[in-house]
């Protein structure tokens, strides 16, 4: 790494030097990829690379942290697209391939080069009527005049969460790179307050060994800036720092399956629903961090079950159109004394009653048939009843692995927190264990 000044013209300045390395911040990339379009189907989540995507090709994503890199060949060929934070419902190629390939590219030096953030509004739908562009997040669209005024959007730069109240509080919805000729019911004419997720950091890191105090950096700074001026240095890609669009733990609910209906966002504790209009009425539910836990009857009564971060685009019988009150928890529930017996699981039948296990499998798609009912590893679930029989199931904490076979051997697929109509790909009616990895 190359100086940028002489030990002697820092003193000359002042400055103490502090020869050393420069610190730098890690961030972990996180990505979940589906088989289908709008987050459905097999599923995987990753935090490295893939060359060639262990679960088939991918046709929506979910960035949760870092910047990504998708290609519809393997090997990161063919078209790429590099996303960051947000959610992307349909990211076939410009002739509907499906990614096959992806790569983390967060620090990669000269890859990331992303246009600045830029977001425009449209008065009416289809990009009519008056329209106010920004490059920069607002908490108050009232003060530019355009307050519950947008229903449709483009967004050329950037990941833009778009809120329907003040301080990007409310209904949130995070808008990648694209074009929005309809916000739809849940937004249109509803916007308040809009932010950019990855902004781009203020200037590239100094590529020096030398450490100066945070006195001297405007003196450096003003340096530096006048000899930018008379010899400007070629440009580059500024990294980006990536900012989680899940950083806000809330919960959204809907009256209706797979997210639609009224809707509500609720980011703290409510006693009783009774007055939202929603009371035994949810039916689908976005937790976005965090965990909570949804109770039948006001004030946490009655039934309860926890539901971490995902999407659940149908609750479970045990809790359709039954939630009367939702809190956060701020820590793990305590799974002891849910299986009398101690043992790690319990085979139950159809008309079992509702209970709070985070692992739940169920003998039939959909959510039908009997049940194997976990709170903790399983290596072998051949006596169990249910040993290849697994056609969907439900996760409400926790990631797990299942495998084929016994101990955790053969073709094994890993699961979050949410709500799996049918088993990925080749794996229906072939788990023969289990366990909890996070």
């Amino acid at each position: 790494m190359r100086r940028l000044f002489s030990q002697s013209l820092l003193r000359t300045l002042g400055v103490t030097a502090l020869l050393g390395a420069t610190a730098t911040t890690t961030f972990a990339a996180d990505l979940w990829v589906y088989s289908d379009r709008d987050f459905t189907g097999s599923f995987a989540r990753l935090s490295r690379s893939e060359g060639n995507l262990a679960t088939g090709a991918a046709r929506s994503l979910r960035v949760g942290s870092g910047v990504w890199e998708a290609c519809t060949g393997v090997n990161f060929t063919g078209e790429c697209r590099r996303l960051s934070t947000g959610d992307y419902r349909d990211v076939g190629g410009r002739y509907g391939e499906a990614i096959l390939s992806v790569r983390d590219v967060t620090y990669v030096q000269g890859v990331v080069g992303y246009a600045a953030p830029k977001l425009q509004l449209f008065e009416g739908r289809q990009y009519r009527g008056r329209t106010l562009t920004l490059e920069q997040s607002v908490p108050d669209l009232g003060r530019a005049g355009f307050d519950d005024r947008a229903s449709s959007a483009i967004v050329t730069g950037g990941t833009w969460e778009v809120c329907t109240e003040f301080n990007y509080r409310g209904r949130c919805q995070a808008l990648p790179p694209g074009q929005y000729n309809d916000l739809g019911s849940q937004l249109d004419n509803r916007i308040l307050s809009v932010r950019a997720l990855d902004q781009p950091r203020a200037a590239p890191p100094v590529q020096s060994s030398v450490e100066v105090s945070p006195l001297a950096g405007a003196i450096v700074g003003a340096i530096v800036g006048s000899l930018a001026q008379s010899n400007p240095p070629p440009a580059q890609a500024v990294p980006v720092q990536p900012v989680n669009p899940y950083d806000r733990s809330r919960i959204e609910v809907y009256a209706s399956p797979n997210f639609a209906g009224a809707a509500m966002t609720i980011d703290g504790d409510m006693t009783n629903l009774r007055n939202t209009g929603l009371n035994d009425a949810i039916q689908s539910m976005r937790v976005f961090g965090g965990s909570w836990e949804a109770c039948e009857n006001k004030d946490f009564g009655g039934t309860c079950m926890v539901f971490g971060a995902g999407d659940y685009r149908r609750l479970p019988p045990q809790l359709d159109r039954s939630i009367s009150s939702i809190r956060q928890l701020t820590r793990e529930p305590n799974w002891t004394g849910l299986i009398a017996s101690g043992a790690s699981y319990q085979l139950l039948d159809a008309n079992a009653p509702r209970s709070r296990h985070p692992l739940w499998l169920y003998e039939h798609g959909n959510f039908n048939g009997a049940t194997l009912r976990a709170v903790g590893d399983a290596p072998n679930i051949v006596e169990s009843g249910m040993n290849d029989r697994a056609s969907s199931m439900f996760i409400s904490w926790g990631t797990w692995q299942l495998c084929e076979h016994a101990n955790y051997a053969g073709r094994c697929f890993t699961a979050g927190p949410g709500q799996y109509a049918e088993m990925p790909a080749g794996m229906n009616d072939t788990v023969s264990s289990f366990r909890r990895i996070k």
